[in-house]
């Protein structure tokens, strides 16, 4: 019996990161004011910042429900399939799309340390997504070699 614990526990991770959003999605034009106020910066336009906030959050939402849909796959025995390569590149694309935002709104919107540190992060999301895309063909393509010398 295969007891996958840190699937799991990632698969848990994941849902508890969409309940997350789910709630701080519609309430995103209240958590700017209200950072905003605290932070005593007034030349930052509330609008653009919350706009560029939804931007980004479209493709964070979309990578975060296809890293379930993966981690379903490695708890259904199914890892080296050609839904997880899907998968994998439609979060590499999200990761990228991330990334071209957080690069845009560095330089035009937020003009701060922070949203660099975001946009190297996203980069190297995709990067790494886009690795283990030709890791599990790889995988996929020993497996089926093995299958038919068997």
């Amino acid at each position: 019996m295969n007891n996958n614990y840190f699937a799991r526990f990632m698969n848990l991770l994941i849902f508890i990161f969409i309940v997350i959003m789910a709630f701080v999605l519609p309430t995103l034009p209240i958590l700017v004011n209200r950072y905003l106020e605290y932070a005593g910066n007034q030349t930052l336009s509330t609008l653009w910042i919350t706009v560029f906030l939804y931007l980004t959050a479209i493709p964070f939402v979309l990578l975060l429900l296809m890293a379930k849909k993966l981690c379903n796959n490695v708890l259904r025995q199914e890892p080296f399939s050609h839904s997880s390569v899907t998968l994998l590149n439609i979060i590499s694309i999200c990761a990228f799309a991330d990334f071209f935002l957080y690069a845009i709104g560095t330089f035009a919107v937020l003009k701060n340390l922070l949203s660099l540190t975001l946009m190297v992060a996203a980069f190297m999301v995709g990067l790494v997504g886009q690795i283990l895309i030709q890791l599990v063909k790889h995988a996929m393509e020993l497996k089926q070699e093995n299958d038919l010398t068997i």
